[in-house]
């Protein structure tokens, strides 16, 4: 392990929410009961978001652009394209508590901050390409990471990179959340070596003194950490790794709870627990050439970890995130191919990914008893 754990409130310093995992004496089982396809991207989606209050979805693209819809009713109503990127658009994260305001991130190496309302953004130019991007609780602040395994927190208020880390190496980051308490950060990283395990680092954030500090590392998974995702309790966090494993965690202790979503086989490309933290969904990261592969989304009980219910999908699902107060999921997918030219890395987007038209869809859940 990196650096030295905390003292207090756990093994590095979280303050512990108490909340049962023991199964509610009336948990109910989801059944899709309506999906909306959206459709304007013309290649893959590479991340998804809801704003604070749910009225508004959006989605990032590698045909350069980030895209607003507005889904009422359970149907679109409307949508804006934001186009000021040159480059693949690879996240999207948006305020947590201002509806209006959108953060987008791209290998053209700027991060924007977008008005919604006015479709104008701010931006900041970083040294290397961007693949991450998450605001923090409070939204004064934006973690990012790039191709150089650099994270880096921008101040908004100041609209300047205030802290910065750099990995090892031998290491990449692949997908990074912060603690709802917004006092650290949690990164899924993988080893570029033959000595590959996942690990989870834990990042101490001081918004103060600018500093992003290793307290703590975990070996999360027998190989690369994929993908990784927050409770809204705080309690619990969950991890997807290339093996098609993927587990709860307790936040405080950093100790495996139980593996989840467990009909998924293959790599866990992305990992969404719902706005009460009662259910979890992965799906997979299946490569296009992969004709065989179930293009399945997996949506379980946390409690248990039972399967709740399983979407099946027409096509390559690669992200996916819950409505911020409802039982509704949306994904972003890539249509598959049947003849695909071999990836070179998982940076090389050039040839790997098709013009095709990648819709977003979005799936409204009942409860049944």
């Amino acid at each position: 392990a990196r650096g030295s754990p905390r003292q207090g409130g756990g093994k590095w310093g979280v303050e512990r929410r108490e909340e049962s995992l023991a199964r509610p004496a009336s948990i109910m089982t989801l059944t899709k009961s309506n999906e909306v396809t959206l459709t304007g991207h013309t290649k893959a989606i590479q991340d998804i978001g809801w704003s604070c209050d749910g009225k508004r979805l959006a989605t990032a693209s590698g045909d350069t652009s980030a895209r607003v819809w507005t889904v009422d009713g359970h149907r679109e109503t409307s949508s804006i394209e934001l186009k000021d990127h040159t480059q693949s658009v690879e996240g999207v994260s948006w305020h947590p508590k201002q509806a209006d305001a959108l953060a987008t991130v791209s290998t053209d190496k700027n991060i924007r901050i977008w008005d919604i309302r006015t479709k104008k953004s701010v931006h900041v130019t970083t040294p290397e390409e961007i693949i991450n991007v998450c605001y923090s609780p409070s939204g004064n602040h934006i973690a990012i990471s790039d191709k150089n395994e650099t994270v880096r927190l921008l101040d908004c208020r100041k609209n300047k990179i205030i802290a910065t880390y750099a990995l090892p190496a031998s290491f990449w980051v692949n997908e990074l959340v912060w603690t709802q308490t917004g006092e650290a950060l949690l990164l899924a990283n993988g080893r570029q070596s033959s000595l590959e395990k996942g690990l989870v680092d834990v990042v101490k954030v001081d918004t103060t003194a600018g500093e992003l500090t290793p307290v703590h590392s975990v070996v999360s998974a027998a190989a690369n950490c994929m993908c990784i995702t927050m409770a809204p309790s705080n309690q619990y966090f969950a991890t997807g790794s290339y093996d098609g494993i993927s587990c709860l965690w307790d936040t405080a202790n950093l100790t495996c709870i139980r593996p989840c979503c467990t009909s998924l086989e293959e790599p866990i490309g992305s990992l969404a627990f719902s706005h009460n933290g009662t259910y979890i969904a992965g799906l997979c990261d299946i490569e296009p050439r992969n004709t065989t592969a179930r293009k399945l989304i997996d949506v379980s009980e946390v409690a248990t970890g039972e399967t709740a219910a399983k979407v099946e999908c027409k096509m390559i699902p690669r992200k996916l995130a819950w409505h911020p107060s409802q039982y509704i999921l949306a994904y972003g997918c890539e249509k598959g191919e049947k003849h695909f030219e071999d990836e070179v890395s998982r940076y090389d987007t050039s040839s790997s990914r098709k013009n095709t038209v990648a819709p977003v869809c979005v799936v409204m859940f009942q409860h049944r008893g």
